[in-house]
């Protein structure tokens, strides 16, 4: 996924200020990269804002219990003694939690941001982040890492903390580091050149009894490693949307394709129900024109299977013709499938209503499989009523009839 950074400064005005803008590949490498208005910048999957470091004021504040629904409202009053302007033209961000219990707060002007978003939006721009360009200095615990121009720069003193410096010279730090090393004594101090200074331009402080560590290479915001923990200056009102919402233009037309298809199967199941439906409709309509033809056209049909099964048998009895239902019938062809399994017996017999009842001992549980396999074969309408396995012998009760 390729990443589009925008380096968004305070001489930013409206969408047609120029903006220093990279091009980021999948691995992090900058592939293109350059100037222009917001309108001119090339797409890519992912957008952000590298703030800089003059625009946000970073405070670690002990913060009272406040409800989350509150705490936009509430966390710029946190900062009223650190704001030279307005409580209100203010959106401040929580950060991560210090070990000593105060929490990093970051305000930006809430005019300024909200213009920026306004401007992407409206040159197709779809911001995710806004990060402080002091976020992305590499710096150790107990240690400051400073990013300098010759002239100015900011402090990073860890925990994505870090402020703005002022003018200084190569042998007068600016006052701002000063006062912080004075706060705070770091183990080491860091000092790298911002990419871009010009060889002949950069001369290495010298500042007297501070202790610098060169680094080895310059601070470039362009490639500087983005590890996921930096505070979004997009936050509560300003939060970029659902990434659903985002990528619901794209998705559309696959779902509205899916939904076409699963219309047209939906569709086509209905339809096999109901051509079914209507094959059974028309088979028993036929059966009972069938049965009115032969019995009658008085006859009343009810179940005209059931009814042909019994007439027919009433028409065999008076012809004196036994019918498939009768006792002895029924009782062949179960005593001609039984005497098949050797070791099988008859326990009971009982026959009424055109239906027979036989009680059966079986040797094994093959038996009953190979039994019930055999009946199902010769189209024999069994019922199983009750079946027990008593380990060596398998007792069963079944149910012949129509």
């Amino acid at each position: 996924m390729n990443q589009l950074r925008i380096y968004l400064t305070a001489e930013w005005q409206d969408a047609a200020t120029p903006c220093a803008w990279a091009l980021l590949d999948e691995h992090g490498a900058v592939r293109d990269a350059g100037t222009g208005n917001l309108a001119s910048l090339p797409h890519a999957d992912e957008c952000v804002a590298i703030v800089s470091a003059e625009q946000v004021l970073c405070v670690a504040v002990a913060l009272p219990k406040i409800k989350p629904r509150q705490m936009e409202t509430a966390l710029p009053f946190a900062l009223e003694e650190f704001l030279l302007g307005e409580v209100a033209d203010s959106h401040v961000v929580p950060g991560s939690k210090l070990a000593n219990g105060e929490t990093l707060l970051y305000s930006v002007s809430r005019d300024r941001l909200r213009r920026f978003m306004q401007a992407c939006e409206g040159a197709s721009i779809r911001l995710r982040k806004a990060i402080p360009e002091f976020c992305l200095l590499p710096v150790q615990a107990g240690e400051l890492s400073v990013a300098w121009d010759g002239h100015t720069g900011f402090v990073a003193t860890g925990q994505h903390a870090g402020s703005v410096l002022g003018r200084g010279s190569e042998q007068q730090p600016p006052a701002a580091l000063t006062l912080q090393l004075n706060h705070m004594p770091p183990a080491a101090l860091h000092i790298f050149f911002k990419a871009g200074i010009p060889a002949d331009q950069r001369t290495w402080p010298q500042w007297a009894e501070l202790e610098l560590i060169r680094a080895e290479h310059d601070w470039d915001w362009r490639n500087a490693a983005i590890s996921g923990g930096e505070p979004n200056l997009l936050w509560g009102k300003f939060a970029p949307p659902a990434r659903i919402q985002e990528w619901w233009p794209k998705l559309q037309p696959a779902l509205l394709l899916l939904l076409l298809v699963f219309a047209m199967e939906s569709l086509g199941t209905n339809l096999e129900w109901w051509w079914l439906v209507r094959e059974k409709n028309n088979i028993r309509h036929t059966m009972d024109s069938v049965y009115q033809e032969t019995f009658g056209a008085e006859a009343t049909v009810v179940d005209a299977p059931l009814q042909m099964r019994r007439s027919l048998a009433r028409a065999r009895h008076a012809a004196g013709v036994a019918d498939d239902m009768d006792f002895l019938p029924l009782l062949d062809r179960i005593a001609a499938e039984l005497s098949a399994l050797p070791g099988s017996s008859v326990e009971g017999v009982r026959y009424a209503d055109g239906q027979l009842d036989v009680e059966a001992n079986l040797p094994s549980r093959n038996a009953w499989e190979t039994l019930w396999r055999r009946l199902g074969e010769q189209g024999m309408n069994a019922q199983v009523i009750d079946v027990r396995d008593s380990g060596s012998a398998m007792d069963v009760h079944l149910r012949f009839g129509s």
